[in-house]
């Protein structure tokens, strides 16, 4: 019974990390490839990489838009707003210098 248990934990972490993993790359492909937010969002930001984004902070602003940047709640679907919002609160940790117009 305790290896069934362990096994289910395995496996129930495992398929977490696999939908996550999922959830990063469509992101990945909507931030660098559908809707292109690259070629705003690669300027140098003043703060080096150093502000943090939380993934609700992003989902708002693209959800809503903020400044300049429009909203997407009409151009992409709640699960794409939260797939590059996880990216880019995942990934953007290792970012240097590229996300200015996120930081206003």
């Amino acid at each position: 019974m305790k290896k069934f248990i362990i096994s289910f934990i395995i496996f129930f972490n495992i398929q977490n990390l696999v939908i996550a993993n999922e959830l990063i790359k469509l992101g990945e492909d909507i931030f660098l490839n559908k809707e292109q937010c690259v070629n705003c969002h690669i300027l140098n930001a003043s703060d080096g990489g150093n502000n943090q984004l939380s993934k609700d902070h992003v989902i708002n602003i693209v959800t809503n838009g903020y400044g300049v940047m429009p909203a997407y709640k009409d151009i992409l679907t709640k699960n794409e707003i939260e797939a590059v919002a996880t990216y880019v609160a995942t990934e953007g940790k290792n970012w240097k210098n590229k996300l200015s117009s996120f930081v206003q």
